[in-house]
């Protein structure tokens, strides 16, 4: 999606050390015994103004018996979690109290399911999604002491990208416990002897068509006997386990999918603890705050200067997005946490149901609404716009899904392909470009109008007769995904991203007062307040028909031109009017200061919309919603600290705090990986006198210093990974980001190759190994090495190659891991490479990068990130490798690369040696020592562009990892970007927030937004 700031911001913690931990309430045991044989003293010992007791010998029958020691506290910052994300576990002493050893048990199963220690922080990774109870057991002077009274639980949920593919959906529940207190609800904690009953079912289908559901079993696989006979069927099982004796157990209900010979699973876990006989075990933290202010959020944002629009067809970063995610509406949305190509992942909103889904058969008596690459989208009667002006509502129509997607795409190739989030609907129905042709306004992809008009049709042969008769539908849009004659299989997911795909209301974004109609339809044609629907093109009054404008190829020229950049075409940069659960009150949006949402009174719950992931009903979510976009975290964390904030920034730097206010239960926090990625690009031709503007250092490297391989690979492979993610990313157990290569994230599917030999460790020293700086060092040094650069080979410690490395002002993580990487180039090359470290505001970072023509970036590295617009890796191969596309244009790599741009790069035997259609060559030399030579990278780079091109569009399967494992094998030993981290996000909220109710879709709560009315808890609504 969007560029990424470099400063963790958002309502997620970034890292720091763990402060002092709180202390415990101390409990002290006196125990006197008088009789013949046998004498225990009670030893005191001063420790400040308290007393601290102990028994001796610690270790006597009498001691050991006596010490009812259920005093252990454990700090867990992280209730809730997903499976694959590092949980930090603390245990907490009574003050004047020092354990020798801790021993935790983390309530899952396997060789990692226990832990000990000497030091009270262990960190555990879930494997498996369930509701587990955690223990520690401290021993202090030979006596242990444990949490027995206050175990705490963690839920963790499957992470839910596109690497559930093959999987379904699961969920669990405890029906009954035997030993439960009357009245209590059924828990998982025991006396010996006791049983628990559990159930679990799928959830979901998996996303991947080829596998379908087995039926499941619930096992107990550490001990318990089974009480009765287990129920099963195809998609859900129930069974009872007795515990005789103490202990903790495992119960699992085992899903499974299956395809032919090949089996997926995806669990539910449940710990079972069984007190020992005596002990009253229970649950840490049960009690419930309410909010202090019903039926209201109030949020602190550390995001300066906000947004740069509120206009979906034109809005590319993550402040704006969230407005827009909580004011408009898609045809088609996430189910809430679960990502995939087909239907199993959305749900209908302003649609009836979703193309290819059982429930658009049930409507339309068998037809799914898909034929060939034709989708097909029924809308519901039931939704309306509303103006905040004039208080208005009046229905959604196809025309006004027309003009929305029309805008998006008329501003997709502007300033580069990917720089306008228009990119991603133009990929799936467009025709490929020209770039001679028309000033190349329509090179990528060919958006002029009449393209863009026959790919969308209105109540066209698709649609059924009754959604153009039936009171409940208002018509059909029909979109053709054939982008550049090939069948588009994830059309789905874009067509439910908001960021192009929000539909807006068409006379409402016409009319005089916000003058953003389209030229030759809508544009001059509304006047007054524009509260009504449009008509079609070519209807009269309504401009001209699709017929009469494929004559005017060029006809929106200047629209485009001048739309997609700021200030943008129109007066709807800051205005908004939409059918969602929201909408701004006027005055409400404080252009980079903040924004005041309220309750739609024209908004009603999606009619076809059932289960998980729907919008709730009218008046079943906040009213209103008060967000701050702080310049500082400070206000928003005193705000945590006096308890009246619901959600609120706490960076980085603040961690000690996050921490604290989690152990004094005035927040909550959750914590799940995302598929965000940060990286350094590095410009192959960077402008050198803008680049001397910023800084008062000496610039002594050509233009062109990039684009040699081997001064790619050596500063890539100086990057100190293993220190930074020790020192930086992770600190005291806290995970904040891991590491990662390529293009592709983790966790998408099994398109993430781990095959790959991307940097991933500190330097090493070994100079015949291409995995180390030295070796790339040595290459272009080296006169007879293909890598040989004669310009660094020039440099040395008395005459520094001197180059500049852009960082981002306000973010001191980066600042330090910038310091670390260019300290790190400069011993490796012994003094002779010196990187001087400078940082620039984010506006100009993303003036640099994003519209810069190629040759005119200032910038020859520097920070950037992106976060997903959907879950699969045509969002981010796109705009990182395709030729002039959102980085790769200001990063001048076609330009430099390019097949006969320059000799330096494609020189004549590359082309005889491998052709850059034979990209499995090209993908098996990169594996090599040494991998593609210098001379050959840009042959290499065609062929992997090209390769991207054919894996875009090919169906789920083997043959598309492939693809793409290719195409990341070649461009690792390309090394365009040196790859820094991907982000966990770590999201905290007040204590009467209920944190299952956060969305952590990875297209939504994973790439740093919120949906406001999902969010519930004690007195949120």
């Amino acid at each position: 999606m969007e560029q990424a700031k470099a400063s963790y911001t958002g309502r997620w913690g970034g890292r720091r050390g763990i402060g002092t931990a709180i202390a415990a309430v101390v409990m002290v045991i006196v125990i006197a015994l008088v009789g013949a044989g046998t004498y225990v003293g009670l030893n005191s010992q001063p420790h400040g103004n308290k007393t601290v007791k102990s028994c001796t010998p610690a270790n006597s029958p009498i001691c050991v018996a006596s010490a009812q020691t259920h005093d252990v506290g454990l700090l867990v910052p992280f209730k809730a979690s997903q499976t694959g994300n590092t949980v930090p576990f603390t245990a907490i002493l009574p003050a004047g109290d020092t354990a020798s050893s801790f021993a935790f048990n983390f309530g899952d199963s396997g060789p990692t399911s226990t832990a000990t220690s000497t030091q009270p922080t262990v960190t555990h990774v879930y494997s498996s999604a369930g509701v587990y109870l955690i223990s520690v057991q401290a021993t202090v002077r030979g006596v242990v002491h444990d949490n027995y009274q206050k175990l705490t639980v963690v839920t963790v949920s499957a992470f839910a990208s596109a690497g559930a593919a093959n999987q379904p959906g699961v969920s669990g529940s405890v029906v009954t416990n035997s030993t439960a207190i009357t009245g209590s609800p059924p828990t998982t904690i025991l006396q010996p002897g006791g049983s628990v009953t559990f159930t679990g079912s799928y959830t979901a289908a998996p996303t991947n068509p080829q596998f379908v559901f087995a039926s499941p079993t619930i096992i107990s696989s550490t001990g318990g006997t089974v009480q009765g006979t287990p129920t099963n069927t195809t998609t859900s099982a129930t069974a009872a386990y007795s515990f005789a004796a103490s202990g903790t157990y495992v119960v699992t209900f085992v899903g499974k999918a299956v395809s032919g010979t090949v089996s997926a699973f995806q669990n539910y876990t449940w710990t079972v603890f069984v007190a020992p006989s005596g002990i009253h075990a229970g649950v840490a933290g049960t009690g419930v705050a309410t909010s202090p202010h019903k039926g209201s959020l109030n949020i602190y944002e550390e995001t300066p200067g906000g947004g740069t629009s509120e206009d979906p067809a034109v809005d590319y970063e993550t402040a704006g997005y969230e407005v827009i995610l909580n004011v408009y509406q898609t045809l088609i949305a996430y189910n809430g946490s679960q990502t995939g190509p087909t239907y199993a992942s959305y749900v209908p909103q302003l649609a009836t149901c979703v193309p290819g889904s059982p429930a658009c058969a049930l409507q339309f008596s068998g037809n799914t609404l898909v034929r060939g690459d034709n989708y097909t989208f029924v809308l519901d009667s039931a939704a309306k716009f509303f103006d905040p002006a004039t208080k208005a509502s009046w229905g959604v129509y196809p025309t006004d899904v027309l003009f929305s997607v029309a805008r998006t795409m008329s501003f997709a190739n502007l300033p580069s392909f990917g720089g306008n989030n228009g990119w991603i609907l133009e990929q799936a129905m467009l025709p490929s470009g020209n770039k001679n042709w028309d000033g190349g306004l329509h090179g990528a992809r060919n958006n002029t109008p009449d393209n863009i008009y026959s790919h969308v049709i209105l109540n066209g042969s698709d649609c059924p007769a009754v959604a153009m008769t039936g009171a409940a539908y208002h018509g059909c849009v029909t979109f053709w995904a054939n982008g550049a004659g090939h069948s588009w299989p994830y059309f789905l997911e874009l067509i439910a991203d908001n960021l192009g795909a929000s539909i807006v209301p068409c006379g409402w974004f016409s009319a005089a007062p916000q003058v953003a109609g389209i030229p030759y339809w809508t544009y001059n044609n509304v006047t007054g307040s524009g509260d009504h629907p449009c008509a079609a093109p070519g209807t009269p009054g309504w401009g001209l028909s699709p017929t009469a404008i494929a004559a005017k190829p060029t006809a929106w020229d200047n629209y485009q031109m001048v739309g997609s950049v700021p200030p943008f075409w129109g007066k709807v940069q800051w205005a908004l009017a939409g059918s969602g659960p929201y909408y701004v009150p006027t005055g409400g949006y404080q252009i980079g200061l903040s924004y005041l949402l309220q309750a739609n009174p024209a908004y009603v719950q999606p009619s076809f919309c059932h289960g998980a992931g729907c919008e709730p009903a009218a008046g079943q979510y906040a009213a209103k919603v008060s967000v701050i976009w702080e310049t500082t975290q400070t206000p928003g964390e005193q705000a945590y600290a006096t308890g009246v904030a619901d959600e609120a920034s706490i960076p980085g730097t603040d961690t000690a705090l996050l921490l604290s206010l989690v152990a004094q239960g005035k927040i909550q926090a959750i914590t799940f990986p995302s598929i965000s990625i940060d990286f350094f690009p590095f410009n192959l031709l960077f402008n050198a006198p803008g680049a001397a503007k910023y800084t008062s250092n000496p610039i002594t490297v050509q233009p062109d210093f990039f684009s040699y391989l081997a001064v790619r690979q050596f500063f890539a492979h100086a990057y100190p990974y293993t220190t930074i993610q020790s020192t930086l990313n992770t600190i005291d157990g806290i995970q904040g980001a891991f590491n990662y290569g390529g293009a592709i994230p983790q966790f998408m599917a099994n398109y993430y190759p781990t095959n790959v030999s991307f940097p991933n460790a500190d330097p090493c020293a070994d100079n015949t190994k291409a995995a180390c700086a030295v070796y790339w060092w040595a290459q272009a040094t080296s006169a007879s090495s293909p890598y040989y650069d004669k310009e660094l080979a020039a440099c040395s410690s008395s005459s520094p190659c001197e180059v500049p490395l852009f960082g981002q002002t306000g973010a001191p993580t980066l600042d330090e891991r910038m310091a670390l990487w260019a300290a790190s180039i400069n011993t490796i090359s012994g003094g002779a490479v010196k990187v001087d470290t400078l940082d620039i505001n984010f506006v100009d970072a993303v003036i640099n990068s994003l519209f810069s023509p190629p040759g005119a970036n200032a910038m020859p590295f520097y920070r950037l990130g992106w976060a997903p617009d959907y879950p699969d890796p045509t969002d981010y191969v796109t705009p990182m490798y395709l030729p002039d596309s959102t980085y790769t244009s200001a990063d001048t790599v076609a330009e430099q690369l390019g097949v006969g741009v320059n000799t330096a790069f494609n020189d004549s035997s590359c082309a005889t040696t491998a052709a850059f259609t034979n990209y499995v060559k090209w993908a098996s030399i990169a594996q090599t020592t040494g991998g593609i030579p210098n001379n050959c990278q840009g042959m290499a780079y065609s062929s992997m562009t090209y390769l991207e091109g054919l894996a875009a569009v090919q169906p789920a399967g083997p043959q598309r990892v492939l693809m793409y494992n290719w195409v990341e094998q070649i461009a690792n030993a390309l090394a365009l970007y040196t790859y820094s981290f991907q982000n966990n996000y770590i999201y905290t909220y007040a204590s009467w927030i209920d944190g299952s109710t956060i969305n952590s879709n990875v297209t939504i709560g994973g790439g740093g937004d919120s949906l406001w009315y999902l969010i519930g808890g004690n007195g949120v609504y």
